[in-house]
Protein backbone atom coordinates (compact mmCIF):
# COMPACT_ATOMS: atom_id res chain seq x y z
CA UNK A 1 0.00 0.00 0.00
CA UNK A 2 1.08 3.57 -0.72
CA UNK A 3 -0.25 6.27 1.58
CA UNK A 4 0.07 10.03 1.25
CA UNK A 5 0.08 11.93 4.56
CA UNK A 6 -0.53 15.67 4.82
CA UNK A 7 1.84 16.54 7.69
CA UNK A 8 1.42 20.32 7.59
CA UNK A 9 -2.32 20.98 7.87
CA UNK A 10 -3.13 19.78 11.37
CA UNK A 11 -3.29 21.86 14.55
CA UNK A 12 -0.38 20.02 16.15
CA UNK A 13 3.29 20.58 15.18
CA UNK A 14 4.26 18.77 11.97
CA UNK A 15 6.98 16.91 13.91
CA UNK A 16 4.37 14.82 15.70
CA UNK A 17 2.81 13.54 12.49
CA UNK A 18 6.19 12.89 10.87
CA UNK A 19 7.30 11.04 14.00
CA UNK A 20 4.14 8.90 13.89
CA UNK A 21 4.66 8.13 10.22
CA UNK A 22 8.26 7.09 10.80
CA UNK A 23 7.32 4.84 13.70
CA UNK A 24 4.62 3.21 11.57
CA UNK A 25 7.01 2.84 8.61
CA UNK A 26 9.50 0.99 10.78
CA UNK A 27 6.78 -1.49 11.78
CA UNK A 28 5.27 -1.82 8.27
CA UNK A 29 7.94 -2.26 5.66
CA UNK A 30 5.30 -3.27 3.10
CA UNK A 31 3.78 0.22 3.16
CA UNK A 32 5.22 3.22 1.29
CA UNK A 33 4.81 6.58 3.06
CA UNK A 34 4.64 9.84 1.10
CA UNK A 35 4.93 12.77 3.50
CA UNK A 36 3.41 15.89 1.94
CA UNK A 37 4.68 19.16 3.39
CA UNK A 38 7.67 21.48 3.51
CA UNK A 39 10.49 19.04 2.72
CA UNK A 40 13.35 21.25 3.90
CA UNK A 41 12.05 21.70 7.42
CA UNK A 42 11.18 18.00 7.65
CA UNK A 43 14.79 17.15 6.78
CA UNK A 44 16.07 19.72 9.28
CA UNK A 45 14.00 18.18 12.08
CA UNK A 46 14.63 14.53 11.11
CA UNK A 47 18.23 14.21 9.96
CA UNK A 48 18.00 10.46 9.34
CA UNK A 49 14.76 10.52 7.35
CA UNK A 50 16.56 9.76 4.08
CA UNK A 51 17.67 6.44 5.57
CA UNK A 52 14.08 5.13 5.64
CA UNK A 53 13.72 3.08 2.47
CA UNK A 54 9.91 3.25 2.45
CA UNK A 55 9.50 6.96 3.29
CA UNK A 56 9.42 9.64 0.60
CA UNK A 57 9.08 13.43 0.85
CA UNK A 58 6.69 15.33 -1.40
CA UNK A 59 7.36 19.05 -1.27
CA UNK A 60 4.43 21.41 -0.73
CA UNK A 61 5.07 25.09 -0.11
CA UNK A 62 1.65 25.94 1.30
CA UNK A 63 -1.29 24.52 3.21
CA UNK A 64 -4.83 25.65 4.03
CA UNK A 65 -5.38 27.09 7.48
CA UNK A 66 -8.25 25.88 9.68
CA UNK A 67 -10.02 29.25 9.56
CA UNK A 68 -9.73 29.80 5.80
CA UNK A 69 -12.69 29.58 3.44
CA UNK A 70 -12.24 26.18 1.72
CA UNK A 71 -13.25 27.20 -1.81
CA UNK A 72 -11.41 30.53 -1.80
CA UNK A 73 -8.29 28.93 -0.34
CA UNK A 74 -8.29 26.13 -2.92
CA UNK A 75 -8.51 28.67 -5.74
CA UNK A 76 -5.67 30.72 -4.29
CA UNK A 77 -3.37 27.92 -3.15
CA UNK A 78 -3.16 25.61 -6.14
CA UNK A 79 -0.26 23.66 -4.65
CA UNK A 80 -1.58 23.25 -1.12
CA UNK A 81 -0.89 19.93 0.59
CA UNK A 82 -4.50 18.75 0.30
CA UNK A 83 -4.64 19.38 -3.45
CA UNK A 84 -1.30 17.67 -4.01
CA UNK A 85 -2.50 14.64 -2.08
CA UNK A 86 -5.75 14.40 -4.04
CA UNK A 87 -3.89 14.72 -7.35
CA UNK A 88 -1.52 11.95 -6.31
CA UNK A 89 -4.54 9.76 -5.53
CA UNK A 90 -6.18 10.58 -8.86
CA UNK A 91 -2.96 9.82 -10.74
CA UNK A 92 -2.55 6.51 -8.91
CA UNK A 93 0.71 7.58 -7.27
CA UNK A 94 -0.79 6.64 -3.90
CA UNK A 95 -3.62 4.34 -2.80
CA UNK A 96 -4.83 6.31 0.25
CA UNK A 97 -4.64 9.98 1.22
CA UNK A 98 -4.80 11.17 4.84
CA UNK A 99 -5.22 14.78 5.99
CA UNK A 100 -5.94 16.19 9.47
CA UNK A 101 -6.49 19.68 8.07
CA UNK A 102 -9.45 21.90 7.24
CA UNK A 103 -12.32 19.44 6.75
CA UNK A 104 -14.17 21.65 4.28
CA UNK A 105 -11.04 22.03 2.17
CA UNK A 106 -10.40 18.26 2.21
CA UNK A 107 -13.98 17.51 1.16
CA UNK A 108 -13.98 20.16 -1.57
CA UNK A 109 -10.54 19.16 -2.90
CA UNK A 110 -11.57 15.50 -3.00
CA UNK A 111 -14.82 16.17 -4.86
CA UNK A 112 -13.23 18.60 -7.34
CA UNK A 113 -10.16 16.43 -8.01
CA UNK A 114 -11.52 12.88 -7.72
CA UNK A 115 -15.22 13.26 -8.41
CA UNK A 116 -17.89 11.15 -6.75
CA UNK A 117 -19.02 7.56 -7.28
CA UNK A 118 -21.70 7.33 -9.97
CA UNK A 119 -25.06 8.25 -8.48
CA UNK A 120 -23.68 9.91 -5.33
CA UNK A 121 -24.05 13.69 -5.31
CA UNK A 122 -22.41 14.53 -1.99
CA UNK A 123 -19.83 12.55 0.01
CA UNK A 124 -20.22 11.72 3.67
CA UNK A 125 -17.92 11.16 6.65
CA UNK A 126 -18.46 8.29 9.06
CA UNK A 127 -17.31 7.35 12.56
CA UNK A 128 -17.76 4.30 14.76
CA UNK A 129 -19.06 4.45 18.34
CA UNK A 130 -18.58 1.68 20.94
CA UNK A 131 -21.76 0.10 22.25
CA UNK A 132 -23.09 -2.00 25.09
CA UNK A 133 -22.42 -5.70 24.63
CA UNK A 134 -19.58 -5.28 22.16
CA UNK A 135 -19.36 -4.27 18.54
CA UNK A 136 -19.69 -0.75 17.21
CA UNK A 137 -22.31 1.54 15.70
CA UNK A 138 -21.55 3.66 12.65
CA UNK A 139 -22.83 7.25 12.43
CA UNK A 140 -22.86 9.32 9.26
CA UNK A 141 -22.64 12.09 8.28
CA UNK A 142 -20.33 13.55 10.94
CA UNK A 143 -19.43 16.79 9.20
CA UNK A 144 -19.00 16.64 5.44
CA UNK A 145 -22.41 18.22 4.75
CA UNK A 146 -24.08 20.23 7.54
CA UNK A 147 -27.23 20.64 5.46
CA UNK A 148 -28.79 17.72 3.58
CA UNK A 149 -31.96 16.75 1.77
CA UNK A 150 -33.78 13.43 1.72
CA UNK A 151 -31.77 12.13 -1.24
CA UNK A 152 -28.47 12.84 0.47
CA UNK A 153 -29.64 11.04 3.62
CA UNK A 154 -30.60 8.06 1.43
CA UNK A 155 -27.13 8.09 -0.14
CA UNK A 156 -25.60 8.28 3.36
CA UNK A 157 -27.49 5.11 4.26
CA UNK A 158 -26.16 3.31 1.18
CA UNK A 159 -22.58 4.41 1.83
CA UNK A 160 -22.79 3.54 5.53
CA UNK A 161 -24.22 0.11 4.74
CA UNK A 162 -21.32 -0.61 2.39
CA UNK A 163 -18.66 0.69 4.76
CA UNK A 164 -20.02 -1.31 7.71
CA UNK A 165 -19.93 -4.48 5.62
CA UNK A 166 -16.25 -3.91 4.79
CA UNK A 167 -15.08 -3.13 8.33
CA UNK A 168 -17.25 -5.58 10.30
CA UNK A 169 -17.84 -8.21 7.61
CA UNK A 170 -21.59 -8.24 8.25
CA UNK A 171 -23.75 -9.09 5.25
CA UNK A 172 -26.83 -7.03 6.17
CA UNK A 173 -26.09 -4.33 8.74
CA UNK A 174 -29.24 -2.68 10.05
CA UNK A 175 -29.91 0.98 9.28
CA UNK A 176 -31.77 3.57 11.37
CA UNK A 177 -32.71 7.19 10.69
CA UNK A 178 -31.87 9.46 13.62
CA UNK A 179 -35.01 11.24 14.79
CA UNK A 180 -36.63 12.76 17.88
CA UNK A 181 -38.77 9.66 18.32
CA UNK A 182 -39.14 6.15 16.94
CA UNK A 183 -42.73 6.62 15.79
CA UNK A 184 -43.48 6.97 12.08
CA UNK A 185 -44.41 10.53 11.16
CA UNK A 186 -42.11 12.26 13.64
CA UNK A 187 -39.45 14.79 12.74
CA UNK A 188 -39.02 17.55 10.20
CA UNK A 189 -40.40 17.48 6.68
CA UNK A 190 -36.96 16.54 5.41
CA UNK A 191 -36.70 13.60 7.83
CA UNK A 192 -40.18 12.35 6.91
CA UNK A 193 -39.24 12.38 3.22
CA UNK A 194 -35.97 10.61 4.00
CA UNK A 195 -37.90 7.95 5.92
CA UNK A 196 -39.84 7.13 2.75
CA UNK A 197 -36.60 6.91 0.75
CA UNK A 198 -34.92 4.61 3.28
CA UNK A 199 -37.99 2.38 3.54
CA UNK A 200 -36.90 0.81 0.26
CA UNK A 201 -33.81 -0.68 1.95
CA UNK A 202 -34.51 -4.16 3.31
CA UNK A 203 -32.34 -3.71 6.42
CA UNK A 204 -33.89 -0.36 7.37
CA UNK A 205 -35.48 -0.65 10.83
CA UNK A 206 -37.08 2.82 10.96
CA UNK A 207 -36.46 5.85 13.15
CA UNK A 208 -33.96 5.60 15.98
CA UNK A 209 -33.06 7.91 18.86
CA UNK A 210 -29.79 8.96 20.44
CA UNK A 211 -29.67 6.12 22.95
CA UNK A 212 -29.89 3.55 20.15
CA UNK A 213 -26.38 4.55 19.09
CA UNK A 214 -24.95 2.96 22.23
CA UNK A 215 -27.36 0.13 23.09
CA UNK A 216 -26.53 -2.13 20.15
CA UNK A 217 -29.99 -2.07 18.55
CA UNK A 218 -28.81 -0.68 15.20
CA UNK A 219 -25.60 -0.88 13.14
CA UNK A 220 -25.75 2.26 10.98
CA UNK A 221 -27.30 5.56 12.12
CA UNK A 222 -28.03 8.12 9.41
CA UNK A 223 -28.20 11.86 10.06
CA UNK A 224 -27.08 15.22 8.64
CA UNK A 225 -23.51 16.43 9.15
CA UNK A 226 -24.41 19.12 11.67
CA UNK A 227 -26.14 16.64 13.98
CA UNK A 228 -23.51 13.94 13.52
CA UNK A 229 -20.63 16.30 14.24
CA UNK A 230 -22.37 17.56 17.37
CA UNK A 231 -22.81 13.99 18.61
CA UNK A 232 -19.16 13.22 17.89
CA UNK A 233 -17.86 16.27 19.78
CA UNK A 234 -20.22 15.60 22.70
CA UNK A 235 -19.01 11.99 22.88
CA UNK A 236 -15.39 13.14 22.93
CA UNK A 237 -16.16 15.48 25.82
CA UNK A 238 -18.05 12.76 27.71
CA UNK A 239 -15.08 10.46 27.40
CA UNK A 240 -12.88 13.11 29.03
CA UNK A 241 -15.48 13.70 31.75
CA UNK A 242 -15.73 9.98 32.47
CA UNK A 243 -11.96 9.62 32.69
CA UNK A 244 -11.65 12.67 34.95
CA UNK A 245 -14.47 11.50 37.22
CA UNK A 246 -12.95 8.04 37.51
CA UNK A 247 -9.62 9.56 38.52
CA UNK A 248 -11.26 11.82 41.11
CA UNK A 249 -13.20 8.95 42.66
CA UNK A 250 -10.17 6.71 43.04
CA UNK A 251 -7.89 9.50 44.23
CA UNK A 252 -10.48 10.30 46.91
CA UNK A 253 -9.53 13.99 46.79
CA UNK A 254 -12.62 15.12 48.69
CA UNK A 255 -11.72 13.19 51.83
CA UNK A 256 -9.20 15.81 52.96
CA UNK A 257 -5.61 16.64 52.12
CA UNK A 258 -4.07 14.73 55.00
CA UNK A 259 -6.29 11.72 55.01
CA UNK A 260 -6.43 9.11 52.27
CA UNK A 261 -9.07 6.44 52.05
CA UNK A 262 -7.57 2.98 52.68
CA UNK A 263 -9.27 1.48 49.65
CA UNK A 264 -7.94 4.22 47.36
CA UNK A 265 -4.45 3.79 48.79
CA UNK A 266 -4.58 0.04 48.25
CA UNK A 267 -5.82 0.44 44.66
CA UNK A 268 -3.03 2.90 43.90
CA UNK A 269 -0.37 0.72 45.53
CA UNK A 270 -1.40 -2.38 43.62
CA UNK A 271 -1.81 -0.52 40.35
CA UNK A 272 -5.46 -1.56 40.14
CA UNK A 273 -6.68 1.92 39.23
CA UNK A 274 -4.32 2.25 36.26
CA UNK A 275 -5.18 -1.23 35.02
CA UNK A 276 -8.93 -0.69 35.33
CA UNK A 277 -8.62 2.68 33.59
CA UNK A 278 -6.71 1.04 30.74
CA UNK A 279 -9.40 -1.66 30.34
CA UNK A 280 -12.23 0.87 30.45
CA UNK A 281 -10.49 3.17 27.97
CA UNK A 282 -10.03 0.28 25.55
CA UNK A 283 -13.71 -0.66 25.90
CA UNK A 284 -14.97 2.84 25.08
CA UNK A 285 -12.50 3.52 22.27
CA UNK A 286 -13.52 2.41 18.75
CA UNK A 287 -11.25 -0.10 17.06
CA UNK A 288 -10.36 2.30 14.26
CA UNK A 289 -10.04 5.78 15.73
CA UNK A 290 -8.10 8.79 14.49
CA UNK A 291 -9.70 9.27 11.08
CA UNK A 292 -13.02 9.16 9.27
CA UNK A 293 -13.28 7.97 5.67
CA UNK A 294 -14.77 10.38 3.15
CA UNK A 295 -17.34 8.01 1.68
CA UNK A 296 -18.64 8.54 -1.83
CA UNK A 297 -15.60 10.02 -3.60
CA UNK A 298 -13.60 8.16 -6.24
CA UNK A 299 -10.64 7.44 -4.03
CA UNK A 300 -9.78 6.42 -0.48
CA UNK A 301 -9.55 9.66 1.51
CA UNK A 302 -9.23 9.67 5.30
CA UNK A 303 -10.01 12.84 7.24
CA UNK A 304 -8.19 13.13 10.56
CA UNK A 305 -9.07 15.25 13.57
CA UNK A 306 -7.37 18.65 13.61
CA UNK A 307 -5.66 17.69 16.87
CA UNK A 308 -4.54 14.37 15.42
CA UNK A 309 -1.83 12.87 17.62
CA UNK A 310 0.96 10.45 16.82
CA UNK A 311 -1.17 7.58 18.15
CA UNK A 312 -4.16 8.73 16.10
CA UNK A 313 -2.08 8.74 12.93
CA UNK A 314 -0.64 5.28 13.54
CA UNK A 315 -4.14 3.90 14.08
CA UNK A 316 -5.41 5.71 10.98
CA UNK A 317 -2.71 4.00 8.94
CA UNK A 318 -3.98 0.65 10.27
CA UNK A 319 -7.47 1.55 9.04
CA UNK A 320 -6.06 2.63 5.69
CA UNK A 321 -4.29 -0.71 5.28
CA UNK A 322 -7.44 -2.66 6.14
CA UNK A 323 -9.48 -0.72 3.58
CA UNK A 324 -6.79 -1.22 0.97
CA UNK A 325 -6.41 -4.93 1.68
CA UNK A 326 -10.19 -5.50 1.66
CA UNK A 327 -10.63 -3.66 -1.67
CA UNK A 328 -12.87 -1.10 -0.03
CA UNK A 329 -13.29 1.15 -3.09
CA UNK A 330 -14.42 -1.68 -5.34
CA UNK A 331 -16.87 -3.02 -2.75
CA UNK A 332 -18.42 0.33 -1.90
CA UNK A 333 -18.83 1.21 -5.59
CA UNK A 334 -20.59 -2.10 -6.26
CA UNK A 335 -22.82 -1.62 -3.24
CA UNK A 336 -23.89 1.83 -4.44
CA UNK A 337 -24.49 0.55 -7.95
CA UNK A 338 -26.66 -2.33 -6.72
CA UNK A 339 -28.76 -0.11 -4.44
CA UNK A 340 -29.35 2.58 -7.04
CA UNK A 341 -30.49 0.00 -9.61
CA UNK A 342 -33.37 -1.09 -7.36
Amino acid sequence: MRIGIDVDSGERPFQELVSGALESSYQNQNISYFLIGKSDRIRDSFNDIESYSNVFLVDAKEFIQMDESPILALKKKRDATVLIGCRMLRNNTIDVFFSPGNTGATVAASVLTLGTINGIKKPSMAAFFPRIGGGETLILDIGANPETNEETLFHNAILGHAYYRVVWDKTEPTIGLLNMGAEIGKGSTNIKKAFNYLSGISSFIGNVEGYNVLNGSVDVVVCDGFTGNSILKFAEAMKELFSSTLKDVFSDKDKGKNKQNLLSYTFDALGIYKEKKRVITERITPKYFGAAPLLGVNGCVLVGHGMCSKRDLINSISLAYKLYKDKYMRKISLNVKNFLKK
